[in-house]
């Protein structure tokens, strides 16, 4: 069957009536044939909200027509992109299309050569209008405006103005942020795994985000996420390492508000994982979460320093710091046959046949009560000493960061050569930029191992307590004091050597 549309906006003097537009497009066919009016009266052609036109596009999706007629273009459409979706529908349903004054008859070369030329213009509307929108949405989210989306675990979405425009920004719920801030604690401040703190949140029926119960992955993201933040100058030099666009000026983050961070990224990646070329802005609404703690957690989500498992090393306080005085390789515990003695075992000796030292074995209660008894004196000095490890952990990361800014200013002075630069020119900037990326790199690994390294020191005060009453403390809490003090224990048959951390 063919189908007659016929479109008019408002009855006009100048204007073709709706009849004579259907008499113009009997023309087309045979006398005889079947044929449909479909008639829209009063309607703009701006879009495709028409009654009759749905009703014929309906027709159409059913099998019931062949060909449309029309007696203009317009009268289908005004719009490009609304033709070109159209024309499409009409071809995934083997539809012919002609406008009868117009002579564009999609049966005929010249009337599909017409078509593709109107198919160009419509993919330039649509990608115009997608990159107008793009350009509207990134600068929204620039003003720290917020840019839709679910509303993070802890906040409610509140209504505001800024600058006389109407958006949403955040403020804490009172019952879920104080979790948040637990979670930010545990796994920055103590050795607690990613899946440790969900089954904390489970045991205490905390709901999760988006229902269900929390995992590790839920848990991750929020920790990930630069929406908890104070940002100060530390977070914004944090994400511009890692090579994201920066709104706003570093002299904006003074430790107050909370980021937004948006930008594309593959469907099977996630949020956070790569943010290269992703935009971070200011919010509107005050962080929750001091710097220090977030970026804490950041380091050690990206060195994916997950905890081990506890269930290493039960047999003495020395793990991981006793090793073979000889061969230097690391030592493991065994245990006699009756089970009433353990002995250290070089691995260097047993298994990689490279040590020729250790005679005699060593039993573990002997070389511990040595390191235990060097422990009493150390910490005997260190009372009557004046010490702050915290002041020297934090000169180093205080000489890191301005390695990294002096480094920075290096790339970019670089960078803006490059513009002037000659072949031969450019090729001894890319190896400078290489080498220079490479202590970057260097320097951000040295200061997340700084930074995680140091939020396991305990104080001094901790470690005297912890040791006036050594015989009453579990093997982990020996091993804290141990991994605190010591870096390594070296064992020979008749002598051990301490090498002190402090």
């Amino acid at each position: 069957m063919i189908a007659i549309y016929a479109r008019q906006s408002v009855d006009k003097k100048d204007s073709i009536s709706i009849e004579s537009q259907i008499e113009f497009c009997k023309k087309e066919f045979e006398e005889g044939q079947a044929y449909k009016t479909y008639i829209d009266k009063g309607f703009s052609g701006k879009d495709t909200n028409r009654p009759a036109f749905e009703n014929m596009m309906n027709d159409i999706r059913a099998g019931q027509i062949e060909k449309v007629i029309v007696y203009k273009l317009d009268r289908i459409s005004r719009s490009t992109l609304d033709f070109a979706n159209i024309i499409n529908t009409f071809k995934k349903y083997n539809v012919e299309f002609i406008s009868s004054t117009e002579k564009f008859d999609t049966s005929t070369p010249i009337g599909k050569a017409m078509l593709n030329i109107i198919m160009v213009f419509a993919e330039l509307e649509r990608e115009t209008i997608q990159k107008r929108i793009k350009d509207n949405y990134y600068a929204r989210g620039k003003k720290g405006f917020f840019l839709g989306g679910r509303v993070p675990f802890g906040f409610n979405k509140v209504e505001t103005k800024v600058d006389g425009k109407k958006t949403s920004m955040f403020e804490p719920n009172p019952e879920q942020i104080p979790y948040v801030i637990e979670m930010y604690e545990m796994y920055a401040n103590t050795n607690t795994s990613l899946g440790k703190i969900s089954d904390y949140l489970n045991e205490k029926n905390v709901p999760a985000p988006n229902g269900g119960n929390w995992d590790s992955n839920k848990v991750s993201r929020i920790l990930h996420n630069p929406v908890y933040v104070r940002a100060d100058a530390d977070v914004y030099q944090y994400y511009k390492n890692k090579g994201c666009i920066i709104s706003n000026d570093i002299s904006d983050f003074i430790g107050t508000n909370g980021c937004y961070l948006f930008g594309k990224r593959e469907a099977n990646e996630r949020k956070y994982t790569k943010v290269e070329n992703h935009v971070l802005a200011l919010a509107l609404h005050e962080g929750i979460i001091d710097s220090h703690t977030w970026l804490l957690c950041q380091y050690k989500l990206d060195s994916n320093k997950q905890i081990k498992n506890s269930g290493k090393g039960k047999h003495t306080w020395l793990t991981g710091v006793a090793k073979c005085g000889y061969c230097k390789y690391a030592v493991s515990v065994i245990k006699s046959s009756t089970g009433n003695y353990k002995y250290f075992n070089c691995r260097g000796k047993t298994n990689l046949k490279v040590c020729k030292g250790h005679s005699r074995p060593i039993l573990v209660d002997e070389i511990e009560n040595i390191v235990k008894e060097h422990i009493f004196e150390k910490i005997n000095q260190l009372r009557n000493t004046s010490i702050d490890t915290q002041v020297e952990e934090d000169r180093n990361i205080n000489r890191i960061k301005i390695q990294l800014i002096e480094l920075d200013k290096q790339i970019e002075n670089l960078i803006n050569k490059i513009a002037e630069a000659n072949e031969v020119t450019m090729k001894y900037i890319n190896e400078r930029l290489a080498k220079l990326d490479k202590e970057k790199t260097a320097l951000l690994e040295e200061l997340q191992k700084l930074t995680i390294e140091n939020s396991k020191v305990i104080s001094m005060n901790e470690i005297f307590e912890k040791v006036d009453n050594w015989e009453n403390l579990s093997l982990e809490e020996k091993k804290e004091v141990c991994s605190n003090l010591i870096n390594k224990v070296y064992i020979k048959d008749d002598e051990i050597n301490i090498e002190w951390k402090i």
